[in-house]
């Protein structure tokens, strides 16, 4: 796997952890959530 997907990945899953963490409003938590494991997902999709 490409070096540069890796670094993205764990950016966007610390991005995730964090937002979960600060955010007080569980909805757009969970909505950044989704949208940033979408984002991953997609991401990966591409490589193969």
């Amino acid at each position: 796997m490409d070096r540069k997907i890796i670094i993205s990945q764990s950016i966007m899953w610390a991005a995730a952890i964090l937002v979960v963490s600060i955010v007080e409003d569980k909805e757009f938590a969970l909505l950044m959530l989704v949208i940033l494991a979408a984002v991953s997902l997609g991401s990966l999709k591409k490589v193969k």
